[in-house]
């Protein structure tokens, strides 16, 4: 009998995953059919997408902008739910649509959430929803496996799926004796606004020093106009859509913090991480998130290596931290330590094909 699964991500990286989850499902099961809430990832694999999503916002404020578009939608994939009545629901990140998508659905199907909540940083009475509306948990982090087991929550722990959105070939480096500077300015026009000039002073201030090439990432074409304006007066910049091209072509890193840190790390380039948003964002956040750490390599190696700027900070300072990793002095070896230890901790490999593995032998397990 052919089975029907219902896959609901959402952002960007919630969509890489299920892409790669969606690949995986198929090998295995070619009469398969899945539907739900994605992106490019996922609709390359002939998912049936309930179109017109309102997310891509950036915090409190991105979701009040659109809260009438985001409650029609959550009824909308309500009631194909309802009516497709799929034999699993797999809820992929996204917390805040898709634990209420869960709620609305009262246990009618069987579900796994795979990348939970953080409820370790922020929110953790959310552990009470997945308890009640969630018949499965696959945790990414090492750590959370734990949380779940002491809650006990049925969860298994496969490992990070990272690993299997790193595209392994052969790039050719393009050397002309300038030191280069990737620049990986997020996926959303929210963070590019508020994140991409601070790091465009930053090398405008390293360029009295040092002779740069700035490469900047980017494959959507309206994103790539609204860089080529901050930098319209800078000079020796290039945006490429190949983000692992750019890794590895650069030999220093500015990140927005997020999944593209552990891609970097996984590479072993040196790297700094950025994160700023509006204020009445970052006042929310500071209420609501426990941690002091941002980047994800960071929170899995336990301890903040890789350098922070969140927010309100010194230029003076990144300047500082970016000669140190050019001239690969002390917290150049740091970086690169960490970099060894975090392969050490996340060493699962084929993450996504064994999710998917276990998704189709469970399946009528699940309860």
């Amino acid at each position: 009998m052919s089975r029907k699964i219902c896959i609901l991500a959402g952002e960007k990286s919630g969509d890489n995953y299920a892409g790669v989850l969606c690949r995986e499902l198929k090998k295995l099961r070619e009469d398969i059919f899945i539907f739900g809430v994605g992106g490019k990832e996922m609709e390359k694999c002939g998912v049936d997408l309930i179109k017109n999503v309102p997310f891509g916002q950036m915090g409190f404020t991105g979701v009040l902008k659109k809260i009438f578009s985001y409650f029609k939608f959550l009824k909308r994939v309500v009631k194909k739910i309802k009516e497709e009545k799929p034999d699993l629901i797999i809820f992929i990140d996204n917390p805040g649509f898709n634990l209420e998508v869960a709620k609305r659905l009262k246990r009618k199907f069987k579900t796994i959430y795979y990348i939970p909540p953080k409820i370790w940083a922020h929110n953790y009475k959310r552990i009470e929803i997945l308890r009640k509306y969630i018949d499965f948990v696959i945790p990414i982090f090492p750590f959370e496996k734990e949380i779940y087991k002491k809650e006990n929550i049925p969860n298994y722990y496969f490992g990070h799926p990272f690993i299997d959105l790193i595209k392994y070939k052969d790039f050719e480096r393009k050397k002309n004796g300038k030191i280069k500077i990737g620049i990986l300015p997020g996926s959303r026009k929210e963070e590019i606004e508020y994140n991409l000039p601070v790091m465009k002073k930053v090398v405008e201030k390293l360029k009295e020093k040092f002779e740069l090439d700035v490469l900047i990432s980017s494959s959507d074409e309206n994103f790539k106009k609204y860089i080529e304006k901050i930098f319209k007066d800078f000079s020796d910049f290039e945006i490429i859509d190949d983000l692992y091209l750019l890794i590895n072509n650069s030999d220093l890193i500015f990140a927005v913090s997020g999944t593209v840190n552990l891609e970097v790390a996984y590479f072993e380039k040196p790297m700094i991480v950025f994160y700023r948003t509006s204020f009445l964002n970052y006042v929310f956040a500071k209420l609501v998130v426990k941690l002091n750490i941002i980047s994800p390599v960071n929170i899995i190696v336990g301890k903040k290596i890789i350098p922070e700027y969140i927010q309100f900070f010194k230029i003076e300072r990144v300047i500082e931290d970016t000669f140190e990793l050019i001239e690969k002095k002390k917290l150049y070896d740091e970086e690169m330590r960490c970099f060894k230890k975090l392969k050490e901790i996340v060493k699962e490999k084929e993450v996504s094909k064994n999710i998917a593995k276990f998704i189709i032998e469970n399946v009528e397990r699940i309860h």
